[in-house]
Formats: structure tokens, C-alpha cells, sequence
């Protein structure tokens, strides 16, 4: 067997699909490589295998990993049998350019562990929880005995038009009798494969929250059963705490170290979702000193949140990875690419109340929150029963909004395709709407001016600092901010505040343009008002409530069902649930998309008695007063399943702000027919089968 590790220092190429790049490969370049190459990452890995007992030839390059079987070829009954590469076949839809037909490519971005043993046993089996080490913890000085490496990766289901967001375990096991060649493969993947990046961390220690009562009651089965074994593949130190009370998951994040873990996950539904994402939000606010109740600013945690959806709809999980499969969710935590997901600020005139992570609702969807909280004895049929029973009394609630439109931007020439700031990407103009998939732009482009933002900030800053040459100044800076950043100090700094709650998300454009903020007024006799964060799609509604909703724009959906017949709000129920269904085409529905909105009733001002600051629990009949009145006058607010009955009520949405594990989801797309060759993927992301363009 030959083996070869190249250095990328020239311009090598691979082409296994040529007979004549099948020789002996040059010791040079090893020589050059074993020398001193700082960069591992660089090297090239060219070696002989046999995979189910037939010869392969294995390519390590960069990121991928490429094999190619050969077979054996007689040239003439007194020469000997040599080895060389199928003979050439049209292109599947697997192959790549660069590469021959019959080539398999995998992407290091899918690989969840590697693992050498002495016997093929040995390297299926998961690592110990003991024996648990970072890439590169290895003993050189140690004869190396291993002769099979085992490659467990993730391969999604390209192909399947009714789940092709779902992923599945799959396995590689490469024999070679030379237990040093075994070793390098065995260094050389796990380096590249916990290799981090801005977009992918692989977690080693995680924090798991286990919810066994919610949806089916089946949290802590779902986690034994699915997501354990998966965790233990790949090595994570997981810890798990399951919660016996509500809120229990917030209290646990405001109150003890995270600093030995590398993320926070959570097997539940929707509501456990929303508790961690609020437990670390407020955490955050609380490690930078700000005021929970009037906070300057929503600071953005530090630590990735992973979703395993265990609940009864589990919206957030499908509006992120397109299917609510639990397997799915748990590679997901283990590839480690993550990207930022908007969430929204739930206040009212006083006070912050809470985060929304999918939808805020008023009306039909309030009342089914409210309603169920009396019949929780019925198990998750209780959403069932309120829901139909809400759907038949039909009613209807007068309220007063007030939408936050763009104002006119007149950029400059150099800044004409430049927006200022997040919050722009609302008005950009669309002519057709653009649906959120993997590799969005919308969300991309919103990132990136994140980003600019942020370095811009720093940099003034900076400058700021170098030109502040008085002691008085240094004298007179609180001793808490000396723990902050200089972007977080400067936004700390005091500043004048208006007579109501506002929450700026921190960007100097857009502070700027809060005095030409614009609104609109919209009044009238509403079914239901929904301010969604995401599509809340899920198995019974593909699309969900809001299908053009993206993930982090840093924009929502205001959805306004008029008070209609009952016919009509039936027209509404088909619609959310088909997959060829539009509520934007209803006559009685409104959509708007904007970054914030705020909400009042037509009662609110002469009965102040009925919100209570802060409420998130149903409000006793016997303290409203005329019960049956007011049942007819108000309903209840509907925030990722909790209940929340204040009548003046602000959203706001401040674009990306928790890191969550998640690719997006992938629309279906034909497997593309024989005789064309796809591009290679720059990344796992970059599906061939799938539509990730808007």
C-alpha cells in the first residue's frame, strides 16, 4: 500500500476516475509535510482501504473525504493481477466534478465521531465516558495496534419528497493492515472534524433540561430512548436534569455556573423552549448589571441553545429544522452549525414582561390557552376540546394596533445598497415573498449587517478611548463596567429615556432613526391578532400560520383575522393547514410584516383595574368583576403557550439574538437526472438536491 500526505503548497489535483493517477504518489511532499506543516488542515491523505472486503482508494482533502472502488483487471493469464478503477459509467446524481463518477464524497461537517480499534467491534462501539478527550489527546509514544477506523456520520434524506429534512446515522469502516496509517487517519480526522469555526461548534460538555410532563408525557423516554445513544456516539459529556415544576428550568439558569458547558439543551415542547430562552436571556441582563424591568438593551447570550422537540406541536423545532423528527434535532446539537434566531420582547407600559420565541396571539388562540389551563386533567386533548369549543362561540374582539412602519431612507450614493441597519431588512423591496430555507439570503444578508454594526461600534470606541485623556473621567467610571466589553459599556452609559417602556436593540443607525419612525393606526373587530416570530409550522400545518416568516431578518408577521362568519374562519383553519394553502389571499386576513407593534383595546383606558404588570397566570372571575361582561370584551394573550392577559401590550423584534443549533430547513427538489454532474458542495449545507435559494 501507498501512502501519501501532501502539502497544498502547490496545485495538486484528483482525479480517480484516470488509470494513470493511480501509481505510487511522490514521498516529497510527505517529506515536506513531516517536516514542520503548521497547518494540518492542509495536508492531503491518499491511501489504499478495504470497505466490506473490496479495495477503495480514500482521499482526505481540506474537508472532504472521497472513496473509489477499484477492481481487479487481468492483463494476460502469465501477468499478475493488478488493481486499478471501475471502468467509467454515465454520472450518477451522486457524483461530483472534480472527481470520478463512482466516487463517494462526504463532508467532514457530517461526521459525527471517528474511532480506531483493534477489531471492527471494537471501533463500532461508542467511546467510554471516562476516556472522553479533546481532538489531538493521543499516545505517540504508544505502538499503535488499531487496523480498522469506523466513520459515523449524518446523511439527510435528499430524496424523499415527503421528509426530506430528516437525517439519518450512517456508518464507514475502513480496514488497512498497517496500524501507523490507521493512526494518521485517526489524528488527522479528528483534528479536522472538531476543527471550529464561526458558524460550527462541536460540543464536548452539554447541559440537557428534560421535560417528562409536557405534550405526551413522553420527555424523559424520548431522551433514553433517541437522543442518548446518539450523544454517546459522538462523546458529549451530557448532564440532565429533568424538571418537576414550571419554571424551574429559568430559575437553574438565572442561579448557577454554566461556565463548564458548552451549550444548553432542551427535550420538551414549545414552552420549554421558551423557558430556556428566557432563562439565559435574563441571565445575560443580569451578568451585565442592566435593569430586568426597563432594560437599556437586550444583550445577546453567549451560549448556543439545542431544541429536541418532545412536546405536542412543537412549532419551534419544525420551524427550524423542517421536521419534528427527534433524531434529526439531536445530529443537529451534535454537527454544531448554528445560527442566529430572532426573538421577540413581550412589555407593556411598564415593565418587561417576557421573550416570545414562535407567536404572541390575542383572541381565538388566547382564549384556547386560557380555557385549557381548566382542563389539564384531559392530557394534551385539552387543546383539542378548547380549541373546537373557542372555534364555535366565534368571537370577537375589538382592539386598536399600532404598526411601526420604515421610514423613507434617502441613502447616499456609496450607501444606496447598504440598509443601516437590521431592522431595514423589513422594507426591502420583494415582488414575490420569500420563504426562509437553509442558506437564506434574507437572513444572511441581515447577519452580515449584524456583524458590520457591531465592528463599526467597536472601532468608534476605540477611537473614543485613545482621544479621552482626562482622569476625571476615569474617576468617575462605575467599577461594575469594568467586567464589559466597550460596546456594552458604551450602551450602559446613561441616556435620556421616554415616559414609556422602549427597547432599542442597540444599533447606533437605528437609534438614530427613532424620531422618523412612522406608524399606522389599524382599528377594528378582530377573530385573532398574531404576531409571529417564526412560520410555526408543524406536522398538521406544513406551512404554518406565517410561511413567509423567516428565522433571522430581525422582522415579524402581524396576521389580523377580521371578525367573519363561521365559514369563513374555516376557509382560515384550511388554509394554515394545507401545504398549497395562503392566508395572504383571504379577503378578512391582513399581514404585515414590521419590528414592532403594540396593541391596546378599546376598554383599556377606562378600565386600567383588569392589567396586572408582569401577569402571566389567568386572572381570577371574582377580581374582573362582571364576569360574563367581561368575557365578552377581553380575551387573553397566547406567548408560547403560557398566558399572559395585559391589555397593552409592545412586541418588538431584535434580529438574531440567540445562537441556536440548526442548518434551516430544505425545501424538495428532484434528484437531477443522469448525464449532468453537480457542482462539488462547499459545505455539507450546500445540498445538491435541495432548493436552499429564496
Amino acid at each position: 500500500m501507498t501512502q501519501s500526505k501532501q502539502s497544498l503548497g502547490g496545485s495538486s489535483t484528483y482525479a480517480p476516475c484516470s488509470s494513470n493517477n493511480y501509481g505510487t504518489c511522490s514521498s516529497t511532499t510527505a517529506t515536506a509535510a513531516a517536516a514542520g506543516d503548521p497547518s494540518p488542515s492542509h495536508d492531503i491523505l491518499l491511501n489504499n482501504f478495504q470497505l466490506k472486503k473490496k479495495s477503495y482508494r480514500v482521499l482526505l482533502h481540506g474537508q472532504q473525504l472521497v472513496w473509489e472502488r477499484m477492481q481487479k483487471v487481468k492483463q494476460s493469464k502469465s501477468s499478475h493481477e493488478i488493481k486499478a478503477p471501475l471502468p467509467e459509467d454515465p454520472p450518477s446524481a451522486e457524483a461530483h466534478r472534480g472527481y470520478g463518477p463512482k466516487s463517494h464524497i462526504l463532508h467532514l461537517d457530517d461526521v459525527i465521531s471517528v474511532r480506531a480499534g483493534d477489531t471492527k467491534i471494537a471501533s463500532v462501539k461508542p467511546p467510554d465516558s471516562q476516556a472522553i478527550n479533546g481532538p489531538g489527546e493521543h499516545q505517540p509514544d504508544t505502538r499503535p495496534t488499531s487496523q480498522y477506523l469506523t466513520i459515523n456520520y449524518a446523511l439527510r434524506l435528499t430524496k424523499s419528497q415527503t421528509d426530506c429534512n430528516r437525517w439519518e446515522l450512517r456508518r464507514l469502516t475502513f480496514f488497512n493492515a498497517d496500524p501507523y496509517i490507521v493512526r494518521q487517519w485517526d489524528q488527522e480526522l479528528q483534528a479536522r472534524v472538531h476543527q471550529s469555526s464561526p458558524t460550527r461548534m462541536r460540543v464536548r460538555r452539554l447541559l440537557v433540561f428534560i421535560n417528562p410532563y409536557g405534550g405526551r408525557k413522553a420527555g424523559s423516554q424520548t431522551y433514553e430512548r433517541h437522543v442518548r445513544p446518539i450523544f454517546q456516539l459522538a462523546g458529549i459529556d451530557a448532564t440532565c436534569i429533568t424538571t418537576q415544576r414550571a419554571n424551574q428550568v429559568r430559575d437553574i439558569l438565572l442561579s448557577h455556573d454554566l461556565s463548564c458547558y458548552d451549550a444548553v439543551c432542551c427535550v420538551g415542547g414549545d414552552g420549554t423552549v421558551a423557558e430556556v430562552i428566557n432563562g439565559l436571556l435574563f441571565r445575560r441582563m443580569r451578568e451585565l448589571g442592566l435593569d430586568e424591568q426597563r432594560p437599556s438593551y437586550i444583550p445577546r447570550p453567549e451560549i448556543p441553545v439545542g431544541v429536541i422537540p418532545a412536546g405536542s406541536t412543537d412549532t419551534i423545532a419544525y420551524s427550524m429544522h423542517g421536521t419534528a423528527d427527534v433524531r434529526t434535532a439531536a445530529i443537529h446539537v451534535i454537527l454544531g452549525q448554528h445560527r442566529g434566531l430572532d426573538v421577540c420582547s413581550v412589555s407593556n407600559s411598564q415593565s418587561l414582561l417576557r421573550f416570545c420565541a414562535s407567536i404572541l396571539s390575542y383572541g381565538y388562540l388566547g382564549d384556547v390557552a386560557a380555557q385549557s389551563e381548566n382542563y389539564r386533567w384531559m392530557g394534551p386533548k385539552r387543546y383539542e376540546y378548547s380549541g373546537v369549543k373557542a372555534f364555535i362561540s366565534n368571537r370577537g374582539y375589538d382592539a386598536e394596533l399600532r404598526l411601526l412602519e420604515e421610514p423613507d431612507l434617502q441613502p447616499t450614493p456609496l450607501e444606496e445598497h447598504l440598509p443601516q441597519s437590521p431592522d431595514s431588512v423589513c422594507s426591502l423591496g420583494e415582488s414575490v415573498p420569500s420563504i426562509c430555507y437553509a442558506n437564506c439570503q434574507r437572513c444572511s444578508f441581515a447577519s452580515s449587517i449584524q456583524e458590520q454594526q457591531r465592528s463599526s461600534l467597536f472601532v468608534r470606541e476605540e477611537d473614543a478611548e485613545v482621544e479621552t485623556t482626562s482622569s476625571a473621567a476615569l474617576e468617575e467610571a462605575d467599577p461594575e463596567e469594568s467586567h464589559l466589553t466597550p460596546s456594552e459599556a458604551a450602551l450602559l452609559r446613561p441616556r435620556p429615556r421616554p415616559d414609556k417602556l422602549q427597547l432599542p436593540v442597540g444599533s447606533a443607525p437605528s437609534m438614530n432613526s427613532l424620531a422618523s419612525e412612522q406608524w399606522k393606526v389599524i382599528k377594528g373587530n378582530f377573530f385573532m391578532i398574531c404576531g409571529a416570530n417564526i412560520t410555526c409550522a408543524c406536522a398538521r400545518s406544513p406551512n404554518g400560520i406565517s410561511r413567509y416568516s423567516h428565522l433571522g431578518d430581525g422582522c415579524l408577521d402581524l396576521i389580523l383575522v377580521k371578525k367573519t362568519s363561521l365559514l369563513n374562519n374555516v376557509r382560515f383553519l384550511l388554509n394554515t393547514a394545507g401545504r398549497s394553502g395562503d392566508i395572504r389571499n383571504l379577503p378578512f386576513v391582513e399581514v404585515y410584516r414590521t419590528r414592532k407593534f403594540q396593541f391596546r383595546t378599546f376598554a383599556a383606558a377606562s378600565d386600567d383595574s383588569y392589567s396586572i404588570a408582569g401577569s402571566c397566570q389567568p386572572i381570577a372571575e371574582a377580581e374582573v368583576g362582571n364576569s360574563s361582561s367581561a368575557s365578552s370584551v377581553y380575551s387573553s394573550w397566547n406567548c408560547d403557550g403560557e398566558v399572559v392577559t395585559d391589555l397593552d401590550i409592545t412586541m418588538r423584534s431584535h434580529c438574531q439574538l440567540i445562537e441556536v443549533f440548526m442548518r434551516g430547513p430544505h425545501s424538495y427538489s428532484k434528484p437531477l437526472k443522469s448525464g449532468t454532474a453537480p457542482s462539488t458542495p462547499a459545505s455539507s449545507s450546500d445540498n445538491v438536491y435541495c432548493c436552499c435559494k429564496d
